[in-house]
């Protein structure tokens, strides 16, 4: 299936979903947006109500998810999971009623791996060990990929579950319950040094592992993905980790604001090691990110023009 052909990307006011419609639209590729005015997905009946007013498309990217970070996220478990389920769920029956002759491509999460302190292979998707944090919003992300596979198989949809590294980039969530680590370092540096502050408070171990990727990057990885694979549970990321620290004095180098690092002792911390096994995707597809950390935080910072 070609991008010529019509897409639908649910989540299009999102972050994800506004930086592929800014793809698509630079390279003249069509598509369906949308996005909240669209009303709730996890609603009954929005979602079909979208897919059934959308023209036939080649396929559907499904970026929309409910989501919390940090502490916030570890309060309210039960809600995520509830919203996030029947979002998923709707969406599902809405693909499979009204676009069945679409490929649904589906944004999964990290999240739903067990703790490891080595790269994690796809085999051990929906395995049990999640970390507790994340508990409510894994279990949906792993129904979601359930739905796909059992709806391929008994509907004959053709679909696709990517998992994503942590991403960074323009309209990424900077408020403090919504952003992960490289979008709230991003932010919260440029805030302390507008601030003048002497020191860049750094949450968390600075010997976390975490693996990033700037959004355009990621979009181009998910595009190879499509046309080399579907049906499965596919890792879409570089294999290239970076700790938090390593991550925290990039940015200062890109904001060129050379202060010492602050760790809040207290501050939330995740799981200690995630990091993606891509090789599948990486073997397959020849795919190489073309962003380097440093520039990305500058485009990041700056909102401006992406090469």
């Amino acid at each position: 299936m070609s991008l010529s052909e019509p897409s639908l990307i649910l989540g299009a006011d999102g972050f994800v979903g506004q930086n592929l419609a800014k793809w698509m639209d630079l390279r003249g590729y069509p598509y369906v947006a949308v996005g909240w005015s669209a009303g709730d997905l996890s609603h009954p009946g929005v979602a079909e109500a979208a897919f059934k007013a959308a023209s036939p498309c080649a396929r559907v990217f499904h970026l929309v998810t409910r989501q919390r970070t940090g502490a916030v996220q570890l309060g309210m478990q039960g809600e995520l999971l509830a919203i996030n389920a029947r979002l998923h769920l709707n969406i599902l029956d809405a693909w499979r009623l009204h676009q069945p002759q679409a490929k649904l491509i589906a944004a999964g999460s990290s999240c739903t791996y067990p703790e490891r302190d080595d790269p994690t292979s796809e085999i051990l998707f929906g395995a049990s060990g999640a970390h507790p944090s994340v508990m409510g919003y894994a279990c949906a992300k792993t129904v979601l990929a359930t739905g796909l596979q059992a709806y391929g198989q008994q509907y004959g949809l053709k679909w696709l579950n990517a998992i994503f590294a942590t991403l960074y980039g323009p309209h990424d969530h900077t408020a403090p319950d919504r952003s992960h680590f490289m979008g709230a370092l991003i932010s919260r540096a440029i805030a302390e040094k507008a601030q003048g502050a002497l020191s860049f408070t750094v949450w968390g171990s600075p010997d976390v592992v975490r693996e990033v990727l700037y959004v355009d990057d990621q979009i181009e990885a998910l595009i190879a993905a499509d046309a080399a694979f579907e049906n499965r549970v596919l890792n879409v990321a570089a294999n290239l980790p970076v700790t938090i620290g390593q991550a925290a004095d990039t940015v200062l180098k890109a904001l060129d604001w050379m202060v010492p690092l602050e760790h809040p002792q207290g501050s939330f911390a995740g799981a200690r090691f995630k990091m993606l096994d891509s090789s599948a995707f990486l073997g397959e597809t020849g795919w190489r990110p073309r962003i380097a950390l440093e520039q990305g935080i500058r485009l990041t910072a700056n909102l401006g023009y992406r090469a």
